[in-house]
């Protein structure tokens, strides 16, 4: 059996060679962690957009098929005709109530919202209701009037690839009869400086963007609200 030569060590590590090592993975560690951290952000963001797409062409959808008026913008809140409960019975989700219908994992849900306010959310978008809330501004009809729910008429928006739809937004922080901690506020008045700070969720890219589905289908993100999206919608 051969041996190791006489004034001959076998071949290992010296402890400097260990740390100089450790330095390196640890450098290596440190620049691709915040690479790696904007590469799942960005991810989370394609999907948060995928979403928003597919509920909007569910709204879309219900709209072609009841002569160009959308699903109802909030009331009935518990159940159909409500917009996020056609958007999960579109998607194959089994109901009609709200108890049946929001679950985890839907295309209800932004995975970055969802991260951020607690991973266990089961609505992270609202709609627009600019133009269908406040009767005291003008507006025919009020999403929270369950004798004259509010609706859009999606064909009459105008400069539809600009006016948004649907938008990420925070969980909800309103009255006992609002929704649970577990559902973002469902609706959104542009022209209410509470509803922009409190419901419109900003966490996309570097914390200052948000997702945006528009009338004409498309998605983007955005950092700020288009002056034109206090017009009340048709």
């Amino acid at each position: 059996m051969p041996s190791t030569p006489r004034g001959h060590l076998a071949a290992g590590f010296t402890l400097i060679e260990l740390l100089v090592v450790i330095a390196v993975i640890a450098l290596l560690i440190g620049v691709l962690l915040p690479a790696l951290g904007k590469a799942r952000r960005s991810a989370q963001a394609v999907v948060c957009g995928s979403n928003l797409r597919q509920s909007f062409m569910a709204c879309q959808m219900y709209a072609d098929a009841n002569g160009g008026v959308g699903p109802a913008i909030g009331q009935p809140y518990g159940r159909l005709p409500n917009w996020a409960l056609v958007v999960l019975e579109a998607s194959g989700m089994a109901g009609e109530t709200a108890g049946e219908l929001y679950d985890e994992g839907t295309v209800l849900i932004c995975p970055t919202t969802n991260r951020t306010f607690g991973g266990d959310m089961t609505r992270t978008y609202a709609m627009n209701a600019t133009g269908h809330a406040d009767p005291d501004l003008g507006d025919n009809d009020s999403y929270d009037d369950p004798n004259n729910p509010g609706h859009i008429r999606f064909g009459l928006v105008q400069f539809p690839e600009r006016v948004a739809a649907l938008v990420d937004a925070q969980p909800a922080v309103i009255d006992s009869d609002g929704p649970p901690p577990t559902r973002s506020a469902s609706v959104i008045d542009f022209r209410r400086e509470d509803h922009v700070r409190d419901r419109l969720a900003v966490l996309h890219g570097s914390a200052d963007r948000f997702n945006t589905a528009h009338f004409d289908g498309s998605v983007r993100l955005r950092d700020e609200v288009l002056p034109g999206w206090t017009t009340p919608l048709p």
